[in-house]
């Protein structure tokens, strides 16, 4: 049986943004990316649900173990944290989005 996903109001609006910021500049290869890569995290993350790589984090006085889905656009890589309830009837939630990596190119210094 396959979890249902929902996403939080946050995740919803940083996805948004992301969206809306890259198709204002143009960018529409990576908005197409991203959007195919966000579809495809969509079908495979169940399966993917005890290999991701965790972080734990205190919510309301509980510890929860957050996973981490990489989404590759191409010229950019976003991050997606997500929970997966212990519950098998509860559906996993799309916590945040942000872009992964560094966000600018940094010049070394020195000579």
């Amino acid at each position: 049986m396959r979890r249902p996903i929902v996403a939080t109001p946050l995740y919803a609006r940083r996805l948004g943004e992301f969206l809306d910021e890259y198709a204002a500049r143009g960018a529409s290869r990576l908005v197409d990316r991203l959007a195919k890569s966000h579809q495809a995290m969509l079908e495979n993350l169940a399966e993917f649900e005890e290999l991701a790589p965790v972080r734990r984090r205190k919510v309301g006085g509980k510890t929860i173990t957050v996973r981490e889905y990489l989404l590759d656009a191409g010229a950019r890589e976003f991050l997606v944290l997500y929970w997966v309830p212990p519950a098998e009837a509860d559906p996993v939630i799309l916590l945040n989005l942000r872009i992964g990596g560094q966000n600018r190119y940094r010049w070394p210094r020195g000579g």
